[in-house]
């Protein structure tokens, strides 16, 4: 496997995305009129059932659990006004001041940074300069910032939650017995033996072509017809996702392949630091309620959500948006449910016009 077709399973792992959002191949674009503009009509389903959920009700539901985590394909400009339009109407439910929004696009060390912006001392282009939001992140900032300023007009809170670049990349290269002791404390609990959540990333990987990751021993050659940056080279595949921004891999040069073994503890990593930050901020704060953003590889009951309840949060809920696109998508994600709710965006019919007959 090339250093860059891995970093296109680290990606896949994290926004879970089995039929690809058509984007460039460098930066999708942020819809004319912003996110706003991605609006789509739309239904809720019990994703365990596939029946479909009063839309009050489901509102009301969201609003009484602890934390709820909103999945997303992080290309998609609809997945990202699902969530826009979610902690609207949980912030109309639960009042002033109680609401956070917890973020896998922004890393633990620059919560401060997230504190001025939320204090309005800072701009959001200091605080995208001060987060280091291009190199870590690298999705379009107008993805977010309407539901980042919706949180903050409703008195709510911003979490940084994702484990540091730093930490991840070292962990893939060298392993968790690499880390020096101040290392070590900045992990959380990992659980590493969970049945279910291996099956998911070992089938994902196999789906993306990363089953021979299995047998390549730690400090094998890389591909030699890899290139020397793969996140900084456009993908030769027009319809490729951007390279991962916050993969182990940004801004290195060919190395020896990691270990699938070392490639899932980044995962677990990265689920169980999100799981931590929510969980502490959820007992310090008893009566607020948090949403969570992250690609939908995180939000899911084996991810976020169970590591969660480990931690003592009992009423978790997650959603997963959906484009009923006719193409069988919908069909295979209520066929192996792993959320709570699908939120069904139905796309509007074609106006295209029927093709013309030949004259005779």
């Amino acid at each position: 496997m090339t250093t860059f077709r891995l970093a296109l399973v680290l990606l896949a792992a994290c926004g879970g995305a089995k039929y690809p959002v058509p984007t460039t191949p460098t930066a999708p674009a942020l819809p004319k009129g912003g996110i706003e503009a991605a609006a789509l009509p739309y239904q809720v389903l019990e994703a365990r059932t596939g029946r479909g959920v009063d839309e009050p009700a489901f509102w009301s539901r969201l609003a009484k659990a602890r934390a709820v985590c909103l999945g997303e394909e992080h290309p998609n400009p609809h997945h990202h006004w699902m969530q826009l339009h979610s902690v609207r109407e949980i912030s109309k439910r639960i009042g002033k001041d109680k609401l956070a929004l917890g973020l896998e696009m922004i890393q633990r060390p620059f919560q401060g940074p997230v504190d001025d912006y939320v204090a309005k001392k800072i701009d959001a282009a200091t605080l995208q300069s001060r987060a280091g939001w291009a190199e870590r992140w690298g999705y379009d900032w107008g993805f977010y910032s309407p539901t980042f300023d919706a949180t903050i007009a409703v008195g709510g809170s911003i979490l940084a939650l994702n484990a540091p670049k730093e930490l991840v990349k070292k962990i893939v290269r060298q392993g968790l017995e690499s880390l020096t002791p101040d290392e070590k404390l900045q992990l959380p609990e990992l659980k590493l033996d969970d049945a279910s959540h291996r099956a998911w990333f070992d089938a994902l990987m196999g789906d993306m072509g990363g089953a021979g990751v299995h047998s390549k021993k730690d400090g094998a050659p890389a591909d030699p017809n890899a290139p020397a940056n793969p996140h900084g080279t456009k993908p030769a595949d027009p319809d490729a996702k951007p390279a991962n921004p916050h993969s182990p891999h940004g801004g290195g040069s060919p190395h020896g392949m990691p270990s699938a073994d070392r490639i899932y503890t980044a995962q677990v990593l990265w689920d169980e630091t999100m799981a931590d930050g929510a969980a502490k901020w959820l007992k310090a704060n008893p009566n607020g309620h948090l949403v969570i953003l992250a690609g939908n590889g995180h939000c899911h009951d084996s991810a976020i959500v169970n590591r969660l309840k480990r931690r003592g949060v009992a009423d978790v809920l997650s959603v997963r948006a959906v484009l009923d696109d006719g193409e069988g998508g919908l069909a295979d994600v209520l066929a192996k449910p792993m959320n709570d709710y699908v939120f069904v965006l139905q796309l509007p019919k074609s106006t295209a016009p029927a093709p013309k007959t030949a004259k005779r």
